[in-house]
């Protein structure tokens, strides 16, 4: 199985809600997983008045796309498992006060995620939205190469 991220990138961030908005993609070495990392600052508290989609668009054709509120995502186990691993967030603390917040290390899609994945090429894409008048806080996207069945690469030993 082989996942491989890369090109994130902030598409918008609204001022008025979020401010240094920074989002990248890397990995340590050759051999080492690409991650995605993510901070920005919240100028107002966030909670059930912020909306969260995500949508895996194929690059294809079509997309999977799952929206939730803010506190009500904290509520899935596997949300609960991702938060604690990779950001600063408290649990149980909703809504989120204004502060400066980050995603690290993030290897996408998260493996505990109930989302069937296919072969192929996506872009992830992750806004946040104002509840009741779907204004856009911030859009990311990333692109994700999935290969299920990766074939090994052959070493050519000289002798």
């Amino acid at each position: 199985m082989d996942f491989r991220q890369e090109r994130a990138k902030v598409r918008y961030c609204n001022p008025k809600y979020l401010t240094d908005c920074v989002v990248f993609t890397g990995r340590k070495s050759r051999h080492e997983p690409y991650l995605t990392n993510m901070t920005g600052t919240l100028v107002v508290p966030f909670g059930n008045n912020v909306t969260i989609a995500l949508t895996l668009q194929m690059k294809s054709g079509g997309d999977f796309r799952v929206t939730t509120k803010v506190c009500e995502a904290f509520q899935s186990k596997w949300m609960k498992e991702f938060t604690i691993r990779h950001t600063n967030l408290t649990l149980g603390h909703c809504p989120y006060p204004p502060g400066r917040y980050r995603y690290m290390n993030m290897e996408l899609p998260p493996k505990n995620v109930p989302i069937p994945v296919a072969d192929g090429d996506y872009y992830i894409r992750f806004q946040m939205l104002v509840t009741d008048t779907n204004e856009e806080i911030c859009d990311l996207i990333t692109f994700l190469h999935f290969e299920l069945n990766k074939k090994p690469k052959k070493i050519n030993k000289k002798t």
